[in-house]
């Protein structure tokens, strides 16, 4: 009797062991609430990282795999994506934070980005300007900007980029995660995103960090077990000329797989 019982212990552990290895784990609509759940010891992972692609249950181990699972994860989806800034050199209370760009992603050719100051390339070389905005409307981009001290908008025209190969979305969301998540050790607990299965990284010693000139240094990052990093944010104190000054970062998705895109009003007025 002792045996049969084992066995049939053994039959109900691997059948929930499959379960999570068969797990689809695709991004979605973003959420703010992250409910703490247990790392399985079998996750939906088969390879080495055990967590997701360059993770481990304590480390970011490999930068340039959680990159390329991510950049992965992003292409051929429609999407938000809001990443913020903020500085101050007050010595307390929270960093406000302001968005610096906002992009809607519907396909790979059509989509709006917004930005304020920015460094953008330009025929004349790079440069920054201001009140920046590009829609893509499946054939042409159309891009609107004023230079910095002028009232008047330049315009241009231009072929599209793929949002996973553009200088204001994908590639800044893939340098941003290749920078602040660049740290030597980190706390990874299981939680629950929209009853999926995410994990919260958290990390203090940034290995890019001057230890003369950068104290207080925390990143929280949000990753699926595909590599999709959902959020990131950053926060760190700059020590420089006498003064310090405090930073944060922000980047989120939003509406995955929900969105779509209606060309702004400059646009239907010049069309």
């Amino acid at each position: 009797m002792r045996w049969r019982l084992l066995l049939a212990l053994a039959v109900v552990v691997t059948a929930g062991c499959g379960s999570l290895v068969g797990a689809d784990e695709r991004p979605d609509a973003a959420t703010d609430t992250l409910t703490p759940a247990p790392i399985p010891e079998v996750t939906p992972t088969p390879e080495r990282w055990g967590v997701a692609p360059g993770l481990t249950g304590n480390s970011v181990a490999d930068l340039d795999a959680l990159v390329a699972a991510h950049r992965a994860a992003t292409a051929n989806r429609s999407y938000v994506w809001r990443e913020r800034r903020g500085s101050t050199t007050g010595p307390n209370g929270s960093v406000p934070l302001f968005n610096r760009t906002v992009a809607q992603i519907e396909s790979q050719s059509v989509y709006h980005v917004r930005a304020g100051d920015e460094r953008v390339r330009l025929r004349s070389g790079t440069t920054t300007v201001a009140d920046y905005s590009e829609y893509a409307d499946g054939t042409d981009r159309f891009v609107r900007y004023r230079h910095v001290g002028r009232r008047d908008y330049e315009r241009e025209r231009r072929h599209p980029i793929d949002p996973n190969g553009h200088p204001h979305i994908g590639l800044s969301a893939a340098g941003a995660i290749e920078r602040y998540l660049d740290v030597e050790s980190a706390a990874v607990a299981a939680v629950t995103v929209d009853d999926r299965r995410h994990y919260e990284v958290v990390a203090h010693n940034w290995s890019r960090a001057d230890d003369d000139r950068v104290s207080g240094y925390a990143v929280t990052a949000v990753v699926s077990p595909a590599g999709f990093v959902r959020s990131l944010d950053v926060s760190y104190t700059v020590h420089a000329a006498g003064q310090s000054r405090r930073v944060r970062y922000a980047f989120a998705y939003e509406r995955v797989g929900e969105t779509t895109v209606d060309p702004p009003e400059w646009y239907a007025e010049e069309n």
